[in-house]
């Protein structure tokens, strides 16, 4: 299975690096002045519960800089390993129009991420996946850990959940068992996604909110996010229940004791990096809420909460 990877960040790396030990060819799609590291390889370091580390390189096949590149080879799929916002733009329309007959990957969260993506690749070729693992640059403050590189935690508990074109999900799914990263078929992803992505980014908002203090958190904004995301799950069509809030704060109290990685210096350093993806699943949720009637306050003013 030959496979290109668009976006070589954390996500990206922690995937290629998977997908190339279960025995597929991993290349990299990235901007030429990425184009020097990527093929000198990533280093990579795999966490295991409670503070273990296995340190290993993922090296890409080849890496291409253009769509004109991609054209002028056969690829099975594509993998989307950037952001919502970052698919608004004509790089994706050009990329597409040059993959052939690949089928695309995606993996964002966003609202209407899927119905985007579906005007410009038919659906027997878009499998769309879930990132249920954890990944950031490395070492964060209270991390001591060298050489500087990518630290991915991929929890046996959490599988990545794909769905789609059956034969290609069970091809992912093998291929990421294999190197070592759970993953599962699922009938439809969107459920697991809409939800998890309705608790999730709410309280990153609440987090952030908060100068990304959990303390403050549990005290001052849980119930709000707690309400944002059922207005969430509303906008979004889904019938979930919402966790409690008292579950947030729990969760927030267990997270840095049994992660093995220093927490909360996690949260602030990814959700900052990708807070427009965050920003943009608030407004999304606010606009669709209005557009169908239903509550929409508590996001409104999660929203007001946060600069830009």
């Amino acid at each position: 299975m030959k496979i290109l990877i668009i976006g070589a960040g954390a996500v990206g790396q922690t995937y290629g690096r998977a997908l190339q030990r279960g025995g597929a060819k991993v290349s990299v799609y990235v901007r030429e002045k990425y184009a020097a590291e990527a093929r000198s390889g990533y280093v990579v370091h795999w966490l295991s519960w409670p503070r273990g580390a296995q340190t290993d390189r993922f090296v890409p096949d080849s890496v291409i800089t253009s769509a004109a590149q991609v054209a002028r080879q056969h690829w099975d799929q594509l993998w989307l390993c950037v952001s919502s916002p970052a698919l608004r733009g004509r790089w994706l329309i050009e990329l597409i129009e040059a993959m052939g007959k690949a089928t695309l990957v995606t993996l964002q969260p966003g609202l209407s991420d899927r119905a985007l993506l579906l005007e410009l690749c038919p659906e027997d070729r878009l499998l769309t996946g879930m990132i249920a693992f954890i990944a950031y640059s490395s070492p964060l403050p209270g991390e001591t850990r060298d050489p500087p590189g990518v630290a991915a935690w991929c929890p046996w508990v959490a599988p990545s959940p794909f769905s789609g074109p059956p034969e290609a999900a069970r091809q992912v799914v093998q291929t990421l068992k294999r190197g070592g990263c759970p993953a599962k078929v699922v009938g439809e992803v969107r459920d697991q996604a809409v939800k998890g992505s309705a608790v999730l980014l709410t309280a990153i908002a609440a987090l952030e909110a908060t100068g990304w203090s959990l303390a403050r958190f549990r005290a001052e904004r849980a119930n709000l996010a707690t309400a944002a995301a059922r207005e969430a799950l509303a906008a979004s069509g889904s019938s979930a229940a919402t966790p409690p809030a008292f579950l947030l704060k729990l969760a927030s109290v267990v997270g840095p004791w049994v992660l093995p990685l220093p927490f909360e210096p996690y949260l602030e350093y990814h959700f900052t990096k990708v807070g427009d993806q965050t920003r943009m699943a608030l407004e999304e949720w606010i606009a669709e809420g209005e557009r169908l009637g239903t509550s929409t306050a508590q996001l409104q003013e999660l929203r007001g909460l946060l600069p830009g």
